[in-house]
C-alpha cells in the first residue's frame, strides 16, 4: 500500500506529538515542583502545536491542492493564522468572563451560579472556536488560563472555594 504525499503529511503531523506522561510519572511534584511544571508545560505546548499542525495539514489536504515549493509557506501561514485566531478567541472569552463576573454582581450571590458561569464561558469559547474551524482545545486552554488569572479575583469567597 502506497501513501500519497498528503497522507504522509497528515501522518507526520499526527506523529509529531510526544507523550510526557512517562516523564511526569518519574518526577515528584513535592520534591521538584519547578521541574514538574516545566515538563508539564512542555507537554501542553507540544500537544497544542501538534493539534494546530494537524488541523492545518488537514485543511490543506482537503482542498486537494498540489504539493510544490510554496507548500511549506502556505502551511506555515495557515498554522500561524489558526494558532493566533484560536488564542485570540480564548483571550476574549477569558476576559469577557472576568468582566461579566465583575460588573454583574448578581452572579456572585450563589457559588454554584458562579461555577456554572465559568463552565459556560469555557464551553462557549470551545464551541465558537470549533464552529469557526479553529482549534477548540487551544481556545479552551487559553480561556482557562485567562480565567484562572483574571476571573479568580472577581469571585466571591465561597465561589473561590468551589470553583478552583
Amino acid at each position: 500500500m502506497n501513501l500519497t504525499d498528503p497522507e504522509c503529511l497528515l501522518f507526520c503531523s499526527l506523529m509529531c506529538s510526544s507523550d510526557v506522561v512517562a516523564a511526569i510519572s518519574l518526577i515528584s511534584y513535592d520534591k521538584q515542583p519547578r521541574l514538574f511544571s516545566i515538563i508539564f508545560g512542555e507537554g501542553i505546548i507540544n500537544d497544542a502545536v501538534s493539534i494546530i499542525l494537524f488541523n492545518t495539514i488537514l485543511k490543506f489536504t482537503t482542498t486537494n491542492k498540489r504539493i510544490d515549493a510554496s507548500t511549506p509557506l502556505v502551511i506555515l501561514g495557515d498554522f500561524a493564522s489558526l494558532g493566533f485566531s484560536s488564542l485570540f478567541i480564548g483571550v476574549i472569552f477569558g476576559l469577557l468572563s472576568s468582566y461579566v463576573l465583575k460588573r454583574f454582581r448578581m452572579f456572585s450571590k450563589n457559588p454554584v451560579l458562579e461555577t456554572t458561569m465559568i463552565f459556560c464561558f469555557g464551553y462557549l469559547s470551545y464551541v465558537i472556536s470549533e464552529v469557526s474551524e479553529n482549534s477548540g482545545i487551544i481556545t479552551l486552554l487559553t480561556s482557562g488560563l485567562m480565567m484562572a488569572h483574571y476571573t479568580w479575583y472577581n469571585l466571591s469567597p465561597q465561589g473561590k472555594q468551589s470553583s478552583f
